[in-house]
């Protein structure tokens, strides 16, 4: 169904059983897969394709153009896949030149006032929770999450299955698995809850913890620690952690460790049941 004022484009393709509400507009040059739902108030600019059964709310506006200074005179295009939900007031700008693509995957929710810039690429059942901003040429892995109102850099990376707290500023490139903490925006462990949300077992849980040690824990320089996860890690989840490293351009965020002389309390997130953690102890504080 479409609404009698919506203001639709003889250029655009509108597949099969679309619903586009009340004052929305669809530009020429955009692709609306089947079954895809459009809220009233509703803007898809020019050089879009969404895939099937999206659903988009109201005040949303998709394929926006760069917030770029020198944003050339032909602007690249924006690719959503399928299945996903955009909620209220959310913005998806397209790449900067004709020949780029922002891309956004299936099954992601994008909550309400989420803003992805132009060229990131953001991958499958990823989580932007309100007001969550990505700058230009992001990458988020797959089932990533970001609490609300974080905030990322350009040209970073969110690796898969992160979880990023609320209001953190992500400045340098996250590591797949990891959870950060909005206060200091630093690592505080895994992102144990969403590890177990995927269906992973508890053997490459352990795995993923003892590849953590060698990262923050084994006092290793950059390169032998690289050197350390290749030759203990060739293959599974802890592999990723090697590929991840390897490439960038932003450093890497570093994990929250406590101040001396104080108890040592390891966050949740690391530890895969009661059994494995250690013993707390409390130590004085230094007079």
């Amino acid at each position: 169904m479409i609404h009698s004022t919506a203001i639709i484009s003889d250029q655009a393709q509108i597949g099969a059983d679309v619903e586009i509400g009340p004052f929305s507009i669809i530009e020429g040059d955009v692709v609306i897969g089947a079954r895809t739902k459009l809220a009233g108030h509703v803007t898809i600019k020019s050089g879009t394709t969404l895939g099937t059964d999206n659903s988009v709310c109201e005040g949303t506006v998709l394929g926006g153009f760069a917030q770029h200074a020198n944003r050339p005179e032909k602007s690249g295009r924006l690719v959503i896949g399928s299945r996903n939900t955009i909620r209220e007031h959310s913005t998806v700008h397209r790449a900067i030149h004709a020949d780029q693509t922002t891309t956004i995957g299936d099954d992601c929710l994008l909550m309400v006032g989420a803003h992805v810039a132009h060229d990131c690429r953001v991958g499958n059942r990823v989580i932007l929770t309100n007001g969550v901003m990505l700058g230009g040429h992001v990458e988020v892995g797959d089932r990533a999450c970001l609490g609300g109102n974080a905030a990322v850099h350009q040209h970073c990376r969110i690796g898969r299955l992160a979880m990023v707290g609320g209001c953190t500023k992500v400045v340098q490139d996250l590591p797949p698995f990891v959870l950060t903490d909005g206060a200091t925006a630093l690592i505080v462990g895994l992102n144990r809850v969403g590890l177990q949300r995927a269906g992973f077992t508890r053997e490459e849980v352990l795995e993923l913890k003892a590849a953590y040690r060698v990262i923050y824990r084994e006092g290793l320089t950059f390169n032998e620690m690289l050197n350390a996860l290749e030759s203990r890690f060739p293959v599974g989840l802890a592999a990723e952690y090697t590929e991840f490293f390897r490439v960038g351009t932003r450093g890497f965020v570093q994990e929250r460790r406590s101040p001396p002389k104080i108890a040592l309390r390891v966050h949740p997130a690391v530890d895969e049941d009661e059994s494995d953690k250690p013993e707390i102890k409390a130590f004085p504080h230094a007079a």
